[in-house]
């Protein structure tokens, strides 16, 4: 499907490419994407990569124009933070770190990655961030 990204609005004028393109955003954050902690630690060109590829090769889209490639970032990073807020949100449910722990959420990609956020969940510098 052939998307034409507005930069002006940072997303597609139609309704309809509007939401192909935040549907294929979401698959890249939730499936294609590692879990990052801080998105300062994101190496665009090499970690963003894969989710490049899948877009393109499921959406024709003009990644090359400057504009359309910070949007369809934009929208990564939003769609990124959404997920690690519902995922502390998640976590806040136990009243133990290890009960969290046990119960991944379903939208977790894998026990490993749901572990390390835990972690970062129970770290005294995010607590002092967060609370």
């Amino acid at each position: 499907m052939k998307v034409t990204v507005d930069p002006s609005i940072g997303r597609p004028k139609s309704r309809d490419e509007s939401s192909k393109f935040s549907s294929q955003i979401g698959v890249v954050t939730r499936d294609v994407l590692p879990l990052q902690v801080r998105w300062k630690d994101v190496d665009e060109e090499k970690d963003l990569q894969p989710g490049i590829d899948h877009i393109k090769i499921h959406m024709d889209i003009n990644l090359d124009d400057p504009g359309v490639n910070h949007c369809v970032i934009v929208r990564v990073q939003a769609s990124s933070r959404q997920k690690r807020y519902r995922l502390h949100k998640h976590y806040k449910k136990y009243s133990s770190h290890e009960e969290a722990k046990n119960n991944k959420p379903s939208f977790c990609a894998s026990q490993e990655n749901w572990e390390e956020m835990c972690e970062l969940f129970a770290s005294p510098k995010f607590k002092v961030m967060h609370y």
